[in-house]
């Protein structure tokens, strides 16, 4: 996929991220989740991603036509608003331009206290979940991004059907297109685990990629 690039940037014609690596990115994800050794049902989403980016990575590594580098943790680029760090953050190696990229924020979502169940939904949607992305904390060459559910339990079924009434909710605050919601996925059709949203930003069209990965 990289025969049509050399070391002059001049031939480096894209100004967004293709979209035709996004179904790699999610299966990069889903595969790398398999092989991935799970964390305890209490652990924090920092020490979780940091160490599912390792196995992304060596996942990643193993094939050779995926033109991106994986890093954990990167500030945001080209901001709008508020600085923030990107939980997961695929750089695109086509192109020299800093703000072609696909991010991804992670959070927990039911997580098992002794003292009762948090789903933690609130978290998901909020400031540092997919607000992040309606907001204007990422450049104006994105439109997809992507957003990870660790469900701590492992009620992958129940997390979607309980984040997908408190999105519907917030329909407004995430402009949400009309009459939509947390919806099956348009790219990989094969999986329950695998959602999206779709969002009308002021300049743009925007998606929003949701997987839920059970701990």
């Amino acid at each position: 996929m990289l025969e049509g690039f050399s070391g002059n940037s001049r031939e480096w014609k894209q100004d967004l991220f293709p979209e035709e690596f996004i179904p790699d990115i999610l299966e990069l994800i889903i595969a790398s989740w398999v092989i991935f050794r799970k964390p305890d049902r209490l652990a924090r989403e920092v020490p979780i991603s940091k160490e599912f980016v390792r196995v992304i990575r060596a996942k990643k590594n193993q094939s050779e036509d995926l033109p991106f580098h994986v890093w954990y943790e990167l500030p945001t680029i080209n901001t709008q608003a508020d600085d923030g760090r990107v939980d997961i953050f695929f750089a695109y190696i086509g192109t020299p331009k800093e703000d072609i990229y696909f991010a991804f924020e992670c959070k927990r979502l039911r997580i098992p206290y002794a003292h009762g169940l948090d789903t933690n939904n609130s978290d998901y949607v909020g400031d540092q979940g997919m607000m992040c992305f309606v907001t204007g904390k990422y450049s104006e060459s994105v439109m997809n991004a992507g957003m990870i559910g660790y469900v701590m339990d492992g009620k992958t079924e129940e997390a979607i059907i309980s984040l997908g009434k408190l999105i519907k909710s917030k329909a407004v605050d995430l402009r949400l297109v009309k009459d939509t919601g947390l919806e099956l996925s348009s790219i990989i059709t094969d999986s329950e685990n695998v959602k999206e949203t779709r969002h009308n930003l002021s300049k743009r069209n925007f998606t929003i990629h949701h997987i839920f990965l059970a701990v």
